[in-house]
């Protein structure tokens, strides 16, 4: 019940009270005086009627006292006249039939009036002539007394009325404030800190405004400072400090999670760039010259690898590495030598014409789903070479055989994926304290026309080449709902960040959703922290609508990027899984020990469970289990398994 709803029912049940007094007491007064009027009237009536006959009546003559009589009785406020002679004997008599008047008869019950009875005597002279009976009819007196009551109750029902409508006027003004109080608290609740602008007039609700505020500020500066503190181990731990640029543990983290996962292969070219003179220019120019000369050229570096849609980051020393995705061989070699140039012309600029020694390596990705090592392996052997050519700057491609048959796998995965030849498989996530189930995560593969399975390795750098990745998200999710077991069981979906840009299909999936709120309720989607990153707008409209819908909103292989923990605030997922390339550092790395325990610590403080995805051995566990991570997921509780059981 709300405050107004209780203030309006208590003063209404005051009021009743009131008025059940006030008319009881007016009723009654009312009555009463009532009542000693019409006995007053009757022996008036019974006086002077006597007076009258014992002037005119000096005879005895009847007909003479039934003029006298007929204009009293006619006024209809007796019930009854007589007038009894001497002897006993009525001489006349006029009797008003019994009939109520305007007003209810249970009112007259409840209020009773008596009819009173007078009696004088009549004289002439000294000789008593007969005697007059009044009786008084009261339904004139009820008619009055009824009047009253429903005058009275009537004003104050319009009392009461106006009441209600000024204490509505008043509370809407008073308990503004307090509604916008509820929001607020149930934005802290949901770990949305805000600050209300609004100052009530009321002393105790500005007191609360005042302490909601305080409350509020603590816990967002409580957050924040563990946010920054987080992020600073994150900007040691994975960012080069002279440049800015990711360091070659964070250039690791990132190339693993983005293309080493069940994502798109990595399909372009990993390049190498070496000062070779850095360590003279530093003798020479100095410390400070040297680290923003170095700036300069990593930033020139770094737009070579963005305009190929990938980044560089400072591999170590005088060495750069570049991701090139985009590029091949020929388009690399070209590019890096453009760069080297580039290079050159700012060492000349800087008055170093005679330290522009730069070499540039680069290895063109070559099978499926190419590693890190294996490319840095091959610009290496670049780079070696490079600095054996005048021109400093050489791109090993990738070998195909001379023999080796047209991959027809491309068409293998359009024709599975058009002919919905979906395998799932699942993997249980477990609460680290119990190790009680938290969620199945369903992943998917393919079968060719053959029948053998193609794990997400084999398909997904097809699926993304092709644009396929929209298309197969509806068809797992599609699948996943229509095969879901009934019960309690929770399910995780992993969804492409590129489905997510697409507004057709959010609106889609929210129209499946609705189907069947039950089953949405029990079903989270997943979707990697750099497609977050990417397009933090799209993902926010994504969570927004599969909230809309009942379903949950996670986030995966989370992490890696410098500003991961201000996806928490912004998104606020249902969970988040900590990346595999950062959970695998925690038993050696200090650093991203620590930045798990304030991830932990940052989460829990906004009701965001962390769990450990690839957690393979004990040892992690229980390194886990030590920071408090919520769950953990992977080979330790169990490998996938198909899905679902039968």
């Amino acid at each position: 019940m709300t405050v107004g709803r209780l203030l309006a029912a208590a003063i209404s049940a005051i009021f009743l009270f009131a008025l059940v007094g006030v008319e009881a007491i007016i009723l009654r007064s009312a009555q009463g005086h009532l009542q000693h009027q019409l006995e007053s009237l009757s022996q008036d009536a019974a006086t002077s009627l006597g007076l009258s006959l014992g002037v005119l009546l000096r005879g005895g003559d009847p007909a003479l006292a039934e003029t006298v009589i007929n204009p009293a009785f006619d006024r209809g406020h007796y019930e009854r006249i007589e007038y009894i002679s001497a002897g006993g004997e009525r001489i006349v008599s006029r009797h008003l039939p019994a009939r109520e008047g305007d007003y209810p008869a249970w009112f007259a019950s409840a209020f009773r009036l008596h009819a009173p009875t007078a009696e004088s005597f009549v004289s002439a002279g000294w000789q008593q002539a007969g005697r007059v009976r009044v009786t008084v009819h009261p339904r004139f007196a009820y008619e009055q007394l009824w009047g009253t009551a429903r005058d009275t109750v009537i004003l104050l029902v319009l009392i009461y009325a106006a009441a209600l409508l000024v204490l509505r006027l008043v509370l809407r003004s008073v308990l503004h404030p307090l509604k916008a109080v509820e929001q607020a608290a149930q934005a802290i609740s949901a770990r949305r800190f805000v600050t209300l602008r609004i100052r009530p007039r009321t002393r105790e609700l500005a007191r609360v405004v005042e302490a909601m505020n305080s409350l509020s500020l603590k816990v967002s500066e409580a957050l924040d400072a563990e946010a920054r503190r987080a992020e600073r181990l994150q900007v040691a731990a994975y960012q080069d400090p002279v440049t800015g640029l990711p360091n070659a543990l964070g250039f690791t983290a990132r190339f693993q999670t983005r293309y080493e996962g069940e994502d798109d292969a990595f399909g372009g070219v990993l390049a190498l760039v070496d000062l070779a003179d850095l360590g003279g220019i530093n003798r020479e120019i100095g410390t400070e010259r040297c680290d923003e000369l170095l700036r300069t050229l990593l930033l020139e570096m770094d737009d070579t690898a963005v305009q190929a849609g990938g980044s560089a980051a400072r591999w170590g020393g005088a060495m750069t590495v570049l991701a090139l995705p985009r590029l091949r061989a020929g388009a690399a070699r070209e590019a890096l030598t453009v760069l080297r140039g580039r290079i050159q012309a700012v060492l000349g600029d800087a008055g170093l014409p005679g330290h522009s020694r730069v070499y540039c390596g680069g290895a063109e990705a070559a099978g499926e789903r190419p590693s890190l090592q294996g490319l840095v392996r091959g610009a290496q052997d670049a780079l070696r070479k490079a600095r054996a050519t005048a021109e400093g700057v050489v791109v090993l491609e990738a070998e195909v055989a001379a023999d080796a048959a047209p991959d027809d796998r491309p068409q293998a995965v359009r024709d599975a994926l058009a002919e919905r030849r979906l395998r799932l498989v699942g993997q249980t996530a477990y609460r680290m304290s119990d190790h009680r189930a938290l969620h199945t995560e369903v992943l998917v593969r393919l079968d060719d026309a053959a029948g053998h399975e193609m794990s997400a390795a084999r398909f997904m750098p097809f699926v993304v080449a092709q644009g396929l990745a929209e298309e197969l998200d509806r068809a797992v999710i599609e699948k996943v709902l229509r095969e879901a077991p009934r019960g309690e069981e929770r399910i995780s979906i992993n969804v492409s960040a590129r489905s997510t840009e697409q507004p057709a299909f959010v609106e889609w999936l929210a129209q499946r959703l609705a189907r069947d709120r039950g089953l949405a309720a029990r079903v989270a989607f997943e979707i990697p922290e750099h497609g977050v990153v990417r397009n933090v707008a799209a993902a926010a409209d994504f969570a927004q609508a599969v909230r809309a819908a009942g379903a949950e909103f996670a986030i995966d292989h989370f992490g890696v990027h410098r500003d991961c923990l201000s996806l928490l605030q912004r998104l606020h997922p249902a969970y988040v899984k900590l990346a595999g390339a950062k959970l695998g550092r925690i038993l050696t790395d200090a650093g991203a020990h620590y930045f798990a325990e304030s991830l932990v610590r940052t989460a829990r403080q906004l009701d965001i469970p962390v769990f450990a995805h690839h957690v393979e051995d004990e040892a992690t566990f229980q390194a886990i289990a030590s920071i408090g991570f919520s769950g953990y997921q992977g080979n330790l509780g169990g490998g996938p398994v198909p899905w679902p059981g039968r």
